[in-house]
């Protein structure tokens, strides 16, 4: 339901899908999934700022000869370019990344697959607000799909607590239970 909400709120209200722009955001959908699932996978003991500079140094190593051979040289700086990149650099992507990792060391996998539709969701309404996009109603039955599909998507944990909870044992995911000592009730 999200993916075709999204669909539908990318086609926009006319005119043809920039296929470069389509294959960069498929492109990105893969590599950020892979991201996600690997840093699942390496989360156990990392800290996630050291993590996290260790990942934007990695790619910023694959992107920085990339950007030079296809745009050529910076253009040159100067106090108000490096303040916009201070920014960039410290708010905008190291503050923003070590959030998301911390984050995703407390959340469930489908959590955050579920999270990747915000992206397009946030895309159009900036494009809307901030560029004046149009915004028409196939974009605005698209944006109610991605929205109910997140919400009916949402992972569900039944929790029992207090009078419904057995007597003696503990509420489920307050404690150890499961009848194993020191396992956690998921």
């Amino acid at each position: 339901m999200g993916l075709a909400g999204v669909a539908l709120a990318v086609l926009g209200t006319g005119g043809a899908l920039d296929r470069a722009g389509l294959a960069a955001s498929v492109g990105a959908m893969l590599v950020s999934s892979v991201g996600y699932v690997l840093a699942a996978r390496w989360r156990e003991g990392a800290d996630p700022l050291a993590a996290t500079a260790w990942q934007l140094t990695a790619g910023a190593l694959v992107l920085v000869p990339l950007a030079a051979g296809v745009e050529g040289a910076p253009p040159p700086l100067n106090g108000p370019t490096l303040l916009a990149f201070g920014y960039v650099t410290l708010a905008a992507t190291a503050l923003a990344f070590a959030c998301w990792f911390t984050g995703l060391r407390h959340l469930p996998a489908g959590t955050v697959g579920l999270l990747g539709l915000l992206n397009p969701l946030t895309g159009v309404l900036l494009g809307t607000t901030l560029d004046g996009d149009e915004l028409g109603p196939r974009q605005g039955l698209g944006l109610a799909l991605v929205a109910a599909g997140i919400l009916l998507g949402a992972p569900r944990s039944p929790t029992r607590t207090g009078a419904d909870a057995p007597t003696g044992a503990p509420a489920e995911g307050t404690g150890t239970g499961g009848g194993l000592p020191g396992r956690r009730v998921p």
